[in-house]
């Protein structure tokens, strides 16, 4: 995906120095937010959990970007935003754990969620989507959709406005759709998994995760979240980047503390590029901090101010001072 020159100067000129700059929160890990799958939650901490996620979207914007009506489409903005620099690049795993964490920053800190931040455990749905928990309409994110613009017709988003389209223009009216896929979320098996988790470098691991699990999480649910810049409006994005991030951890864990540091990761040979297809705006390329064409430890991270930027390094150890969660 390429944005053209008037999109990425909107981002650019929205974004400012004054954000680009800002500092990462730093406080020491003293107690980790808890990772759990979906399927483990009781019903009501799934509840507080669905609670949260309606609340970010009643909450007014905390940013200055046109037309949003709150921090939902702030947060589907920023994706969208980056769309063609986030994804199929070296920083693909480090932004969206950068990301994750975010929604997870957001839930708390405006909307009082304080329990396990779940995850899908897409495998275990494999071959019986239609019957995934996370699909079920009472204490799920409802079925697929319905009509001809598949729009949700039950669970808690299905009266759900969104308004940010893939000009980053806020205006647009839209609901969450979806048009359940399972043949193509036979793409979650274990077997594509353990082969990711079995690659020997970061860059094939990368692009293993990033094109068999990511993609049929994706596309099992189809609609909405088949589309690369404005998935993150159908709220199941969280859980399934959730899982994501899991299993970039769990292939970082089987090395530790080796695959955190830059030698395993990022340099020349195996960090693969920081702009898609080769595509190098040196706007782009001057802010992300790399000093060039490959990703390194130094890459920025960045939300445009709904939380601090981070870096690279700052995201590499789940348990570590910024993201601070464990797995269980």
């Amino acid at each position: 995906m390429r944005f053209s020159a008037n999109i990425v100067a909107l981002v650019l000129a929205f974004s400012g120095n004054t954000i680009l700059a800002s500092p990462v929160a730093r406080r020491a890990c003293t107690v980790k937010t808890q990772r759990k799958a979906w399927e483990d939650l009781t019903d009501a901490e799934k509840k507080a959990y669905l609670d949260a996620d309606l609340c970010l979207m009643n909450t007014p914007p905390i940013t200055d970007i046109p037309g949003v009506k709150n921090v939902w489409d702030e947060l589907q903005w920023t994706h969208a935003a980056q769309a063609g620099y986030i994804h199929f690049v070296g920083t693909f795993l480090p932004f969206h754990r950068y990301y994750v964490r975010a929604h997870q920053t957001l839930i708390r800190d405006l909307c009082g969620y304080n329990g396990p931040l779940p995850y899908w455990h897409e495998p275990g749905d494999v071959g019986a989507l239609g019957k995934a928990a996370i699909l079920d309409p009472k204490t799920g994110f409802g079925s697929g959709g319905n009509g001809t613009a598949r729009c949700l017709i039950d669970g808690p988003f299905a009266n759900v406005t969104l308004r940010i389209g893939r000009n980053l223009k806020a205006g647009q009216e839209y609901c969450v759709y979806r048009a359940i896929n399972g043949v193509f979320f036979n793409n979650a098996a274990q077997k594509n998994v353990d082969k990711c988790l079995a690659m020997a470098t970061f860059n094939d691991a990368w692009r293993c995760i990033e094109a068999a699990p990511h993609s049929a999480g994706h596309g099992g649910i189809n609609g909405l979240m088949i589309d690369v810049a404005l998935s993150p409006g159908d709220p199941i994005f969280w859980l399934h980047h959730g899982w994501i991030d899991k299993l970039w951890w769990d292939w970082e864990s089987r090395k530790l503390p080796a695959r955190l540091t830059e030698g395993a990761y990022f340099n020349h040979s195996i960090g693969g590029n920081n702009t898609i297809r080769g595509i190098n705006d040196p706007a782009w390329v001057n802010y992300f901090g790399d000093n060039g064409t490959v990703v390194t430890l130094n890459h920025v991270l960045t939300s445009h101010g709904l939380v601090p930027n981070a870096t690279v390094a700052d995201v590499m150890d789940i348990g570590g001072d910024y993201v601070c969660a464990e797995f269980v």
